[in-house]
């Protein structure tokens, strides 16, 4: 840290030339601080608040991980480079979505220092202050309109950043300071704009332009290829060129714009400008712009052709609108702040008090220590699970596939399952593309699903937008779904025909029941509490339809409903279960890893097994939920997972 206090290269007056030791502390201490509380509300952020898009590009990366091509085998609209993130994660592991957020949290800081590092800036006091500045509109608005998550508009966001701080804005305002190594960064990252999508290559473009000067134009150009070179062998490795063209571009350009009504050519411009005063944020946003290219077009000598391409650039971001598909837009007007701060004067005792005052604001916002800040983002953790995800736990295994229609991708991650089809998700648009493929692509929805035949599926039927019925789109589905696949009751889920034990179906959805659930005995030193397995537990998922004798079969896992009265309980627990022809078996229990009304799922030895209760070690105070008939017969709400891979259920008790 002490390195970034280095000022020996600076040209104007710093701190250090003050001999002013003390600010220069106090600067260093400050800058600590809000370092700290940066990453700890960073780290928040990768648990706050999911986006449909960001699921979509996460299950696109894990397919990709398992194999499968993008584009011939995967429907996305998205570039290629889009899922390059996500792919080296999956490539590590199997990750769920605050995972995949941390290669954004850390280009987050790769732009923050490349803001730092900027050849424009000259002075420790400057680079400190836009920093922070950059930093904090990084943490507090952004994800406002979703720039903390994993998706292509970020992506493209940070990478502007990295782009303008370190070689495109030093173009036109110094560029004798840039280095071989900005020159060679700003080309390569300017290259694969257009790979994260297509709509990027006009400012992918502009940018070149604006930034090229003929003492490194060779450089430049080298550069460019590489970073073009390496974005198509990227596309070919994992995806298909002929797919490329289909979807991201074809279906993009021609199909899509029939249903979203956002047509090509001058009414993107129209949409541009009414998007840069949309909200009090960009017009923000739109003043430090004028601002910051009314400094660099003075710095240009005679025309400003420079700075005007420059503006085009950032219009043209703005071209799909404001909002997350902004986002880029957004980010890249913080690399604006250099031009516009990086070389005021702070060399009095006053200046530098109004800086430190500023900082202190700043770690003030960062902190979350204002009542009820911290709170606004804990209300919005990602729950990671649903009520789907714990059924598709329950009645498939790993390596089946399930479906997640129309726009329900959250569940694949939730459930840790691949989707059983390329369309993972199904819109009017990919049917209407089946009408008339393109270069030879096609990924036939139906017959995908008619092959891999989920054992679980959930159709939501959206309308889309109010104006595309279910039916209008995805006739063969309902048709299949019809003939295939009972539908859960008052759920969007359906299970397959064949898997289904029609009696069990019946008694569990369909057929009304006596029995009424009541929480026993609070659990304590004195009371352990005792299981009742049900003798006949009521059978949903046979497969094959055996109908075998439910007495004989052997337990892999139970799941028992705690009633946690909706706290958190500290201490442990143990779940003593009495089996026949072995010893007794005991199995730990965290009482704070308990879900208040929920299953908790606990994975036995292969066994049968008689009769168990719950022994209080060092905590208490939580119930089980039990079923209890109008003859007094009580029973505890369980489900059976046997070694045939049937499922059953206490009789009288929640199957979700």
């Amino acid at each position: 840290m002490l390195n970034l206090f280095n000022t020996s290269a600076d040209n104007t007056v710093s701190v250090s030339d003050t001999g002013d030791r003390l600010s220069r502390y106090i600067l260093l201490i400050l800058l600590l601080i809000f370092a700290l509380f940066s990453f700890r509300y960073q780290f928040l952020l990768l648990n706050f608040q999911q986006w449909g898009d960001e699921s979509e590009t996460i299950v696109t990366a894990k397919m990709m991980a398992a194999g499968i091509k993008l584009y011939s085998e995967i429907f996305n609209h998205h570039g290629p480079l889009t899922f390059l993130p996500g792919l080296i994660v999956e490539k590590t592991g199997d990750y769920s979505i605050n995972v995949h957020r941390i290669p954004i949290a850390l280009l987050q800081i790769m732009a923050v220092f490349s803001v730092y590092r900027s050849p424009i800036i000259k002075g420790t006091w400057q680079r400190v202050i836009i920093s922070i500045v950059v930093s904090t509109v990084m943490l507090i608005y952004m994800p406002r309109i979703f720039g903390h998550t994993y998706i292509y508009q970020t992506l493209a966001g940070l990478l502007l950043i990295v782009l303008l701080s370190l070689y495109a804005l030093p173009s036109i305002f110094e560029p004798e300071s840039l280095h071989k190594s900005h020159i060679v960064t700003g080309n390569i990252l300017i290259a694969s704009l257009p790979f994260l999508a297509v709509t990027y290559a006009p400012t992918a473009i502009l940018l070149f332009f604006l930034s090229l000067r003929m003492t490194y134009i060779r450089t430049a150009f080298l550069a460019g290829f590489l970073g073009f070179a390496l974005n198509i062998l990227f596309l070919g490795l994992y995806g298909s060129y002929p797919g490329y063209l289909a979807f991201h571009i074809y279906l993009n350009a021609e199909i899509l714009p029939y249903y979203t009504g956002l047509q090509p050519g001058f009414q993107l411009i129209v949409n541009a400008l009414k998007a840069i005063i949309s909200t009090k944020a960009q017009v923000i946003s739109l003043v430090v712009m004028l601002i910051s290219t009314f400094i660099l077009a003075r710095k240009e000598q005679g025309f400003p052709w420079r700075t005007l391409l420059l503006l085009g650039g950032f219009g043209s971001l703005l071209m799909r609108g404001s909002g997350f598909q902004g986002l880029p837009y957004m980010y890249g007007t913080l690399a604006l702040f250099i031009p516009l701060l990086g070389r005021i004067k702070i060399n009095s005792l006053p200046s530098q008090c109004i800086v430190i005052g500023m900082i202190v604001f700043a770690i003030v916002k960062v902190s979350l220590l204002l009542p009820g800040n911290k709170q606004k983002i804990l209300l919005h953790t990602i729950p990671y699970e649903t009520e789907f995800s714990r059924f598709v736990q329950d009645v498939t295994n790993k390596n089946d596939r399930i479906i997640a229609f129309s726009f329900k991708n959250l569940e694949y991650i939730y459930s840790d399952r691949l989707p059983a089809s390329g369309n993972f998700f199904y819109f009017p648009w990919q049917e209407k593309y089946n009408e008339h493929p393109k270069f030879g692509v096609m990924i036939d929805t139906c017959k995908q699903i008619k092959q891999v035949q989920p054992k679980v599926m959930y159709i939501s039927k959206w309308n889309v937008w109010g104006r595309y019925p279910w039916n209008s789109y995805a006739g063969c589905i309902q048709q299949y779904m019809d003939s295939s696949y009972y539908q859960i009751p008052g759920k969007p889920y359906y299970v397959r025909k064949d898997l289904v034990n029609e009696n069990g179906f019946d008694r569990l959805f369909k057929q009304p029941h006596y029995r009424k659930m009541r929480p026993s005995v609070p659990l304590d030193e004195n009371s352990p509490v005792q299981l009742m397995f049900a003798p006949e537990p009521v059978q949903l998922i046979v497969p094959q339809q055996q109908q075998p004798d439910i007495s004989a079969l052997r337990l892999t896992g139970v799941g028992i409903m705690f009633d946690t009265y909706n706290r958190t309980n500290q201490g442990s627990a143990e779940l003593l279960l009495k089996r026949a022809g072995a010893s007794d078996l005991t199995v730990d229990i965290s009482l704070q890893d308990l879900k208040d009304n929920h299953y908790h799922y606990f994975d036995l030895p292969e066994g049968i097994y008689t009769s168990g209760k719950v022994i209080s070690v060092t905590g208490n105070g939580v119930s089980i939920w039990e079923s209890h008939s109008e003859r007094g017969e009580t029973l505890t709400c369980m489900k059976y997972y046997y070694s045939d891979g049937s499922r059953a259920y206490t009789p009288g008790c929640p199957v979700f």
